[in-house]
């Protein structure tokens, strides 16, 4: 029963972040406007973003499952499943709409949405705590390199 209480959880876990993932990726686009931005030199190049992404995701899911699985309920679950609206607003907003002062905006948002995540689950979930505190540092990362674009 456990097996399959397991099971439950990653397969609802990856169901929610793909649902958040798909319309990122949809919205990405790194030819025209992206490619004539001039990036800080400490920013991954383009052959390191889909594998950090996709770290990223399933980092995700492994921390969605484990919440599902411990049976987290209230903000410790939804502000994480909230995560993927935002982040696929960000892509949107920096992507398509082409606007910096909003994507710095929306990373900002982000950023304390991690860190609400991480500390809503530090005593509870140490595991989720630890992704979610991982991948505030990532957005902040992302923060700091499109604050740095000229």
């Amino acid at each position: 029963m456990r097996t399959v209480r397991r099971l439950w959880a990653v397969g609802i876990s990856f169901g929610i972040v793909l649902a958040a993932a798909f319309p990122s990726a949809l919205a990405v686009d790194t030819g025209g406007w992206y490619a004539s931005l001039s990036l800080p030199r400490f920013a991954l190049g383009e052959e390191w973003q889909t594998p950090v992404w996709a770290a990223v995701y399933a980092a995700d899911v492994a921390a969605l499952s484990s919440l599902f699985f411990r049976g987290e309920k209230g903000p410790g679950l939804w502000l994480p499943i909230s995560a993927g609206l935002l982040n696929a607003f960000w892509c949107y907003v920096f992507f398509r709409l082409n606007s910096l002062a909003a994507a710095i905006i929306v990373l900002a948002l982000i950023v304390v949405r991690s860190s609400a995540c991480a500390a809503l689950n530090f005593r509870k979930n140490n595991f989720a705590a630890t992704v979610f505190l991982i991948e505030t540092a990532w957005f902040v990362y992302l923060f700091f390199v499109t604050v740095c674009i000229t």
